[in-house]
């Protein structure tokens, strides 16, 4: 016995259920889960990512940060896209001079985030004070017209957000009063007015006789052919001006899928592509039922979009990683694993100050426990990206520090007195907070530099001068233990020769890998630009590195210093390392320049006066002892 024998099809029940459901939906009242809306695919930057990677970028480049007050990303972006009128007080602009709000003529609050209302009033004169700014060079600009430029630039890409799904809301210019335009257009009597979307697709229907009219006087027109030329006329402005909007949503099928365009740019080109035309009527749907807090209607336009776009998406924008990197995101490991690192470090000051073994163990368990999410998160990364996670400065400070949690484990694996704990949780938690500096300006999974698009030598070249970095690094850091620890105990105290036999052993595995990721970068360059060296800047830094291991241990064993003399060079040569390491990106000069810059040479400076502080003045303290 079939269901079709009681006169009843499959797609019947299919449409009662969509009938339960809906009202389900309304009574709900609201859209509170965006998780289907997250996974849409979208272009930007080069490559395929979530859509909930997209609102995170944007809301970073805003706010400075990737949630707004506690919430997702997504749930803002989606806010200000489907109703905008409701996110205008949300405060996401980020303000870091208040001269700039008084040069508007803003009322300066004690908050450095303000919200598009609070602006709104100071628009024109900061556009009139971008244009002033944008006639210099960046090199001459001052921090505040630089400033200028940011809050410009941030203004200009609300607004595209905002306007970006306007043709799926119903607008007085396209209220239809007059009754013969009302039957043409097939409306209902007492409907109300409709979307720009909902009048273009209509569009065709009057459109030859918009041009017909152009030979008649406008004081001829009847009723009807002076509201069809007032709605074409509402059509074309609104078509000049919300153009070159985001967000590439809608792979074109008519192009080989090779395009990504947004809904407006769709319409801009004439909506020849049947499928994508079907999508943005999905869009709008989808808009109008957040609108409405109309669930699972919501949910229903999102998923056929989603897989609308899955299905023609081309071979060579890989979707696989999608849901992978909406788990990467929503985990947010490296948060995690900085609050096990925070919390390893007081341990271990506790337990050295006490001697406590339990509080030792503590504090280990800590950093293997914090070592787990940061692991996760470099192999989440690699998954994505497809090579390994050292394409750009914020990828290398992640490598890094996990490469010095590693080493000391192995510290303290060896030595069993705290001081490998100490050096991962301290190397893990500061760099850790370094990286997040460099995620806030721009996409981090983004495409690599053409330069860097080779696994093989990604995974030779980068990864083994990365690990020489982190070796100088890790000797660094314990060489500030020594120094402080050289303040109150006598050269000779057992203390302090195990912590210089260990500030050895990192120097050593940073000189190894220095210099073999110093050759086998030779050889890159002789592949990819036709010489083994250039003395290129990065170039350079890498020898200079090798060079500077290479003469504290010529030093140490010719007995011209001692190991206090070798801690304090192991100090200095974080300042090498930085140099090699960020330092040639500010020159703006040689074939390794790239990844992010803004507001690096301030903190370059800062720590290189730290260190250099910092070994002078406990030099001088343990010479006056």
């Amino acid at each position: 016995m079939k269901i079709s024998d009681f006169g009843f099809r499959i797609s019947d029940f299919r449409r009662a259920a969509m009938a339960v459901l809906l009202l389900a939906g309304t009574a709900w009242g609201a859209v509170d889960d965006l998780s289907s809306f997250a996974r849409l695919p979208v272009l930007e930057g080069g490559r395929v990512m979530p859509l909930d990677s997209y609102a995170r970028l944007r809301l970073l480049q805003l706010s400075g940060r990737s949630t707004f007050e506690k919430q997702p990303a997504i749930d803002w972006l989606a806010r200000l896209l489907f109703t905008p009128e409701g996110s205008h007080d949300d405060a996401v602009l980020l303000v870091n001079h208040p001269e700039v709000l008084e040069a508007m003529g803003v009322e300066v609050g004690e908050q450095r985030r303000y919200s598009f209302h609070q602006l709104q009033g100071g628009l024109d004169k900061l556009r009139e004070m971008a244009e002033a700014a944008a006639q210099h060079e960046d090199r001459l600009r001052s921090p505040v017209e630089k400033e200028i430029l940011r809050l410009y630039q941030s203004l200009t890409t609300y607004l595209s957000l905002r306007y970006s799904f306007q043709f799926a809301q119903p607008h007085p210019d396209f209220a239809v009063s007059n009754a013969a335009v009302r039957a043409r257009l097939e409306l209902p009597e007492g409907a109300g007015p409709l979307s720009f979307l909902e009048l273009y697709q209509r569009a065709q229907s009057f459109s030859k006789d918009v041009q017909a009219m152009a030979g008649v006087d406008p004081v001829a027109w009847t009723g009807e052919q002076a509201e069809l030329f007032r709605l074409s006329s509402a059509l074309f402005q609104w078509s000049q001006f919300y153009r070159d909007l985001p967000i590439p949503l809608l792979p074109l099928t008519a192009h080989g899928g090779e395009e990504w365009v947004s809904p407006w740019d769709l319409m801009a080109m004439g909506f020849h592509d049947e499928v994508a035309r079907r999508d943005v009527g999905w869009l709008q749907d989808a808009a109008r039922a957040y609108a409405a807090g109309r669930q699972v209607e919501f949910d229903l336009a999102v998923h056929n979009v989603e897989r609308s776009v899955l299905a023609r998406a081309p071979e060579s924008r890989s979707l696989r990683h999608l849901d992978l990197e909406l788990l990467y995101n929503r985990v947010d490991a490296f948060y995690r694993a900085k609050i096990f690192y925070g919390l390893a470090f007081l341990v271990c000051l506790v337990a050295m100050m006490t001697g406590q073994r339990f509080l030792a163990r503590t504090a280990l368990a800590g950093v293997l426990l914090a070592l787990l999410p940061h692991t996760l998160g470099l192999v989440w990364r690699m998954m994505i990206m497809g090579r390994p996670p050292m394409t750009n400065l914020y990828a290398t400070f992640l490598f890094v520090s996990w490469i010095c949690v590693l080493l000391g484990l192995a510290v303290e694996w060896l030595q069993r007195n705290s001081l490998g704990t100490l050096l991962g949780s301290v190397s893990g938690l500061v760099l850790l907070m370094v990286a997040d500096r460099f995620s806030t300006q721009g996409d981090t999974l983004g495409v690599v530099v053409a330069v860097l698009d080779s696994n093989f030598w990604l995974a030779t070249h980068v990864v083994t001068i990365t690990m020489g970095y982190a070796g100088c690094f890790a000797a660094g850091l314990v060489g500030h233990v020594y120094l402080l620890y050289a303040l109150r105990r006598p050269i000779h105290d057992p203390r302090l020769q195990s912590i210089a036999r260990a500030i050895y052993g990192l120097l050593a595995f940073g000189l190894i890998f220095s210099f073999l990721g110093t050759m086998l970068g030779g050889v890159w360059a002789d592949q990819s630009w036709g010489r083994f060296w250039g003395w290129d800047p990065k170039e350079n830094g890498a020898l200079l590195i090798v060079l500077w291991c290479a003469i504290l241990f010529h030093a140490r064993i010719a007995g011209m210093i001692t190991p206090l003399g070798v801690a304090a060079g192991s100090v200095l040569g974080i300042i090498v390392v930085l140099m090699a390491w960020l330092g040639i990106n500010l020159l703006g000069v040689g074939l390794h320049s790239y990844g992010f810059t803004s507001g690096l040479a301030r903190g370059l400076w800062t720590s290189v006066a730290f260190e250099v502080s910092f070994v002078a003045a406990t030099l001088a303290l343990i010479r006056r002892r």
